[in-house]
């Protein structure tokens, strides 16, 4: 991978020493690729941030450790990437696609309520840490050139639109779906494609929704 991306992850790193909330995560996640053979992503999928289950800790060496385009922990525990269910929903979504995976908020908890609170000593919309992720992002975006950027979690649309600096395009609704969400939210980030969309572990995402995002998704594709 290029000496540009070796650069910011040992910056996160030390980063994450700075920070004693942050070095009781579990891991952080930045340019995580979903194929391990890939060196650039056609596509990247950026979450809030990153989930963590009991048995993660069962990797327990030099924590936190990572999951990134350096050293996965999956692949540590036997398991590898594919295994992981998110994994597996990006290629749904995004068929075809050399993926790479970021978080708005690099390291891990086990959901983004309490847990999140009890561990960082903050709420997450209160993080002070999303400027540094931010930079780091868009450094990881201009060396990619992705065709698009895609976040998963429309009510955070505003939010982090806002933070970044996003020129929006356009909304859409699910006319097909009886509730007649918005489950697209289309910025532009820097000249390339941002899209929001809700979150696809969700058992709120209809067939007909499902259908609509893979469809707007494929047109960047």
């Amino acid at each position: 991978m290029n000496n540009q991306i070796s650069i910011i992850l040992e910056e996160i790193r030390e980063y994450t020493q700075k920070y004693p909330e942050l070095k009781k995560s579990h891991h952080f996640l930045f340019n995580c690729p979903l194929d391990s053979q890939s060196s650039y992503a056609d596509v990247i999928v950026v979450g809030l941030n990153p989930g963590e289950t009991q048995p993660d800790w069962k990797y327990g060496t030099s924590l936190p450790t990572e999951e990134s385009s350096e050293f996965d922990f999956h692949d540590e525990l036997g398991k590898g990437r594919s295994s992981v269910r998110w994994s597996q929903l990006c290629k749904e979504y995004l068929p075809g696609s050399n993926i790479f995976l970021s978080e708005f908020f690099f390291w891990s908890s086990g959901n983004l309520d309490n847990e999140f609170k009890d561990r960082f000593g903050y709420s997450f919309k209160k993080s002070p840490h999303f400027e540094f992720c931010k930079k780091c992002n868009e450094k990881m975006i201009a060396h990619h050139k992705p065709k698009l950027v895609v976040a998963t979690g429309t009510s955070w649309a505003s939010f982090f639109s806002s933070i970044y600096k996003m020129e929006h395009i356009k909304t859409v609704q699910c006319i097909k779906d009886r509730r007649n969400r918005n489950i697209i939210h289309h910025y532009s980030f820097k000249g390339v494609p941002f899209i929001f969309t809700p979150h696809w572990s969700s058992g709120y995402v209809s067939n007909h929704e499902k259908e609509d995002i893979k469809s707007y998704l494929s047109k960047y594709l």
